[in-house]
């Protein structure tokens, strides 16, 4: 009778001992997540400041202002004077200088 006792004893301990040991791996599976998920926040937040940054340059360079001088110091453009004006009939010219139309809806 004490044998069975002892038996169920002896199977107690090792049933509680695979318990233990399952819970260690269980943490630790649950640690390395928690460490992979740290690391993808990481990423995750790096990224979003490259996203702002580059959204910052997008509004900077579509700038009219900005525009103008790329065109003006760059590329050598200008605004044309009312003389350099060439339209297709005396009907479509529009009062005034054109030059300075387009100047001020650039602006507004």
């Amino acid at each position: 009778m004490l044998a069975k006792s002892e038996k169920n004893i002896l199977y107690s301990i090792v049933l509680i001992g695979l318990i233990c040991v399952f819970i260690v791996v269980l943490t630790a599976f649950a640690t390395e997540l928690r460490v992979s998920n740290n690391n993808l926040i990481s990423d995750i937040n790096i990224l979003q400041s490259e996203i702002d940054t580059l959204n910052v340059r997008i509004k900077q360079a579509n700038n009219i202002e900005h525009i103008e001088k790329v065109a003006v110091q760059q590329l050598g453009m200008v605004y044309p004077d009312g003389d350099q004006c060439v339209y297709i009939s005396q009907q479509e010219a529009p009062a005034g200088n054109l030059a300075m139309l387009i100047r001020e809806n650039a602006y507004s």
